[in-house]
C-alpha cells in the first residue's frame, strides 16, 4: 500500500527479452510499489504483449512508435544504450509519477522497507536517488528456478584480495561483480532532465554526471546478468558480434574478456558451460569467503510468489522453459553466431 501523500515511483525498461521475464519484471515491481511500470519493446513480442494486456499500472508501447520524434533526424538509433536514452528520458517527460527508475528487464528494484519512504527524504536539491548494485551468483549448476542463487555486493578491496579467492577467474570480475558496478538512477520527475543510462543528465547533450544525488539508504537494484547459461552465453556472443563503423564495442577489461572467451569457444559447448560457471558461479569455499567480508547475501527473492499470484500458470519460470522461449526469440542472433562461430543452442539448453 501507498500511504496518503508519499512520492509517486514507477519504473522503465527498454525490453528486448522472452515473455517470462517481461512479466517478472512487471508482477516484481508492482509488488513493491511501483505505481507505473513502463515497458518500451525494443521488437514485436505478441506474447509479452497478451500477457501484459490489462494489467493495472502497466504503459506498453514500442520503441518508436513516437516516430523518434525528438530524437536526431527522427531515426530510430542503432545503439541499444542509446535507445534506452530515448525511451526513458520520454517516459519520464510524460510521467504522472514523481520519481522514476530506469533499468533493464533483468534488474529488480529490492527495497527492504517501502521506497517511497526512501524517496521522502531526498530533499528538493537532489535530482536522483542511485541505487548501487547487486548481482546474482549461482551455488549449483543446476538451479531449478530462473531466480535462484545468492547476490553478491561491489567488493572495494577486489583488487587486493580478489585473486586470492577467485584465482585465476578474477580476470572476469571488476570489483567483484561479472557485470556492471555503475547502478542505476531513480530520477526526479518534472525537471526536464535526460536519462541516461546509468544517471540521468541535465540535457540531451551532456554525457557527465553533474545533477546532485544521494545513495539510496534503503533499496539495492538486484541484477541477474544472465538467467541461464544460455541467457548469459547469447549476451556475450551479441557483444563479441557487434561492430559500429567497423570497430567493436567499448567495454571494461573484465566484460570485454567475457565476451571473447566466448566467441573463441563458441563451437563447443562443454567449454561455454565452463566459462558460464568460471564468471558467474560460486564454489563452497568463494561464497565463504564472501560471507566472511559481508559481500554475499542468500535469500529468496519472492519473485516466483508474486508472478504466480499475478499470472498464475500463464508463466513458466523453468529454465528449460525459458531457454525454449529464448533459443525462438533469438533466432537471427544464433545463426548468425552459428555461421561466424560455429555456436549451437542446443547443448546449453535446459532440459
Amino acid at each position: 500500500m501507498v500511504e496518503s501523500g508519499a512520492p509517486r515511483w514507477g519504473v522503465v525498461a527498454t525490453i528486448d527479452e522472452p515473455a517470462a521475464l517481461v512479466a517478472a519484471f512487471v508482477a516484481h515491481h508492482l509488488a513493491v510499489g511501483a505505481e507505473e511500470i513502463n515497458v518500451f519493446l525494443d521488437r514485436p513480442n505478441p506474447e509479452a504483449e497478451a500477457l501484459l494486456a490489462g494489467v493495472e499500472g502497466v504503459r506498453l508501447r514500442h520503441s518508436g512508435d513516437d516516430g523518434w520524434a525528438r530524437g536526431w533526424k527522427a531515426k530510430r538509433p542503432d545503439r541499444h544504450q542509446a535507445r534506452q536514452k530515448y525511451n526513458a528520458t520520454r517516459a519520464l517527460a510524460e510521467t504522472g509519477m514523481d520519481w522514476l527508475v530506469h533499468c533493464d528487464a533483468d534488474e529488480f528494484v529490492h527495497p527492504r522497507r517501502p521506497f517511497a519512504a526512501d524517496l521522502a527524504t531526498a530533499g528538493e536539491g537532489k535530482a536522483w536517488i542511485k541505487l548501487e548494485v547487486e548481482e546474482r551468483c549461482f551455488l549449483r549448476r543446476k538451479p531449478k528456478s530462473l531466480f535462484e542463487g545468492a547476490f553478491r555486493s561491489p567488493w572495494k578491496g577486489f583488487e587486493e584480495e580478489g585473486e586470492a579467492v577467485y584465482g585465476k577467474r578474477a580476470r572476469y570480475l571488476t570489483r567483484g561483480l561479472a557485470g556492471h558496478i555503475a547502478g542505476k538512477s531513480c530520477t526526479r520527475a518534472g525537471q526536464g532532465y535526460t536519462v541516461g543510462v546509468h544517471y540521468p543528465l541535465p540535457d540531451w547533450d551532456e554525457s557527465r554526471s553533474l545533477l546532485p544525488y544521494r545513495p539510496s539508504y534503503n533499496a539495492r537494484l538486484r541484477h541477474f546478468d544472465g538467467m541461464t547459461p544460455l541467457h548469459y552465453i547469447l549476451k556475450m556472443l551479441r557483444r563479441a558480434s557487434r561492430e559500429e563503423r567497423g570497430k567493436p564495442t567499448s567495454y571494461g577489461g573484465s566484460r570485454s574478456a567475457q565476451f571473447e572467451d566466448a566467441a573463441k569457444l563458441a563451437a563447443d559447448p562443454e567449454a561455454l558451460e565452463k566459462l558460464w560457471w568460471k564468471v558467474q558461479g560460486l564454489r563452497p569455499a568463494e561464497a565463504k569467503a564472501l560471507e566472511a567480508r559481508d559481500l554475499l547475501t542468500r535469500t529468496d527473492t519472492g519473485v516466483e510468489a508474486v508472478v504466480a499470484a499475478r499470472f498464475g500458470d500463464r508463466v513458466d519460470l523453468s529454465p528449460a522453459a525459458f531457454d525454449r522461449a529464448l533459443v525462438r526469440h533469438e533466432a537471427a542472433l544464433i545463426e548468425k553466431a552459428r555461421e561466424l562461430w560455429g555456436f549451437s543452442a542446443l547443448s546449453l539448453m535446459r532440459k
